[in-house]
């Protein structure tokens, strides 16, 4: 039996991937379809597309139009080193609560301006989303956690992803490679063709 999966590549880090989340859930909600996430860090030798000079004043009003439609506060932060707050996903995965954990890292980072490199506010995230602050704590540090990470970054390089957010389903790829060209919910229906798929056991 078959469900489409959709493949997000992304990192906390990346205001773009927590706008295009709403979508993309919205998009797997219409379809039936099933969400992979995958961590990014930019890969040594990635080669960007460059930016235009007025893009961050472009990045500005799309995020406060994006804000307006989705009924939220979202605020620019400057980046952060989120490798401990991707290593807790896995741990998130594990326990069932990823769609949760995502919510509350991505809330505390962007709505409330917190700093997600911080264990502590990382903990309180954990907690929030069902998870036991001590034990995903403990995980952080765990081998077994760190080289999960590390494949995804090793994935992601492979595939030649140099930017974010990137979806995929079914050998298709869309990649964003600046603010206007995110997709709505139903433009990641059309652009990776998931209309028509029903998600079975």
């Amino acid at each position: 039996m078959f469900t489409m999966r959709i493949t997000s590549y992304f990192d906390y880090n990346c205001v773009f991937c927590y706008i295009g989340r709403y979508r993309l859930r919205e998009a797997a909600k219409r379809t039936g379809a099933s969400i992979e996430w995958v961590a990014w860090s930019m890969p040594e030798g990635a080669s960007p597309p460059p930016k235009p000079d007025d893009y961050r004043e472009g990045v500005k009003r799309y995020v406060r139009a994006a804000s307006e439609d989705l009924g939220l506060d979202i605020r620019l932060m400057r980046p952060v080193d989120t490798r401990d707050a991707l290593t807790g996903m896995y741990y998130a995965r594990e326990e069932g609560v990823e769609e949760a954990y995502h919510q509350q890292v991505f809330d505390a980072r962007f709505l409330k301006g917190l700093d997600v490199s911080d264990r502590r506010v990382l903990t309180e995230c954990a907690e929030a989303a069902g998870l036991s602050g001590s034990r995903y704590l403990n995980t952080l540090d765990q081998e077994k956690y760190r080289a999960l990470l590390e494949a995804d970054f090793q994935r992601a390089a492979g595939a030649r992803i140099w930017t974010i957010p990137v979806y995929e389903a079914d050998h298709r790829r869309l990649e964003v490679h600046h603010y206007d060209q995110l997709p709505t919910a139903g433009g990641l229906v059309d652009s990776l063709k998931l209309t028509g798929v029903k998600a079975e056991d």
